[in-house]
């Protein structure tokens, strides 16, 4: 049987004295193999991802054929979590944060711990995030490693969007391997999407038996072929398109329109001008939105790639 053992990293200081404590799970099977960390929580609003470590956690300790470690960090991020907020309460992204400092804000020093314990435990790092309440998403994005970025399954695969301060990113550039998977949220609340992904990468690193979950093939889409609409002012967004429709092609016409409140009068249109899209963000709507907020977003598929089994 699997055996579960845990370790936590001390960071930083509340009022009352206590740090916070990233916790860390060491799932190791019954004989030697590759070691995967999988991470979530880095934002305090996207719990969904955070619940799908814990039940893989679950699910891997009633598995007798572990081969190797896996590690997650479900809840890479208890500062934003503590408010339940995308940014932490230094108003800084800790997914913008890495490599992280020892000083400084305490986004940085959760960055540079959080980093530097995936990388002591291995090169090959899944960070696991998901849509929010109000929000679904569906892709994965890339960091040079197709292979590893389409044995998740079930989401499309985005190349050429690596943002400096990412995880996946800082690993990467330590020499490692990683991809950014973004699952669910609106009404596609099931995080078992996000724990079969999971299962899927352990399969392909030899590290579990048995046939892959999902489809056998995912889009590819070139970071070029996004278009991501974010309103410029303050606004009521009206999406076209259901938050179960992520993932899926959508007709050419309309995505999202920002209204005003006050006046009803409408200020701005989203549209896909282009056969072939998939649909790769929406929120529930009405939602109100701020300049910059994520309003909806889609992707123009080159071709579909094989999972690796």
């Amino acid at each position: 049987m699997t055996t579960l053992a845990t370790f936590d990293r001390s960071i930083g200081c509340r009022a009352d004295g206590t740090p916070y404590n990233v916790r860390f799970l060491v799932l190791e099977g019954k004989s030697t193999g590759a070691t995967t960390v999988f991470v979530a929580g880095l934002f305090g609003d996207k719990p969904l991802a955070t619940l799908a470590l814990w039940r893989l956690a679950k699910r891997l300790c009633e598995e007798d054929e572990l081969h190797g470690k896996v590690v997650l960090c479900p809840a890479a991020n208890p500062f934003a979590l503590d408010t339940g907020t995308r940014v932490s309460p230094d108003h800084l992204y800790l997914n913008r944060s890495f490599p992280g400092k020892s000083d400084g804000p305490l986004t940085g020093q959760i960055a540079l711990e959080v980093l530097q314990t995936v990388l002591n435990e291995s090169d090959c790092v899944v960070d696991l995030h998901s849509g929010t309440p109000q929000m679904s998403l569906w892709y994965t994005y890339d960091y040079g490693n197709l292979e590893l970025s389409s044995s998740f399954g079930f989401t499309p695969v985005i190349t050429g969007l690596a943002q400096p301060g990412q995880l996946s990113k800082a690993v990467v550039d330590a020499g490692g391997k990683s991809m950014l998977v973004e699952f669910g949220g609106g009404s596609l609340s099931d995080c078992e999407v996000g724990v079969n992904g999971c299962m899927n990468v352990l399969k392909y690193r030899g590290q579990l038996r048995g046939a892959i979950s999902g489809p056998k093939k995912v889009p590819l889409i070139e970071g070029t072929d996004v278009s991501l609409y974010q309103p410029s002012t303050t606004g009521m967004l009206i999406s076209t398109h259901p938050t179960a429709a992520v993932g899926q092609t959508i007709n050419t016409g309309t995505i999202a329109t920002l209204l005003c409140p006050g006046t009803g009068q409408q200020l701005e249109e989203f549209e896909s001008k282009r056969e072939g899209a998939l649909l790769l963000l929406a929120n529930a709507s009405p939602a109100m939105m701020a300049a910059g907020d994520f309003g909806a977003a889609i992707g123009y598929p080159s071709k579909n790639i094989t999972v690796p089994s």
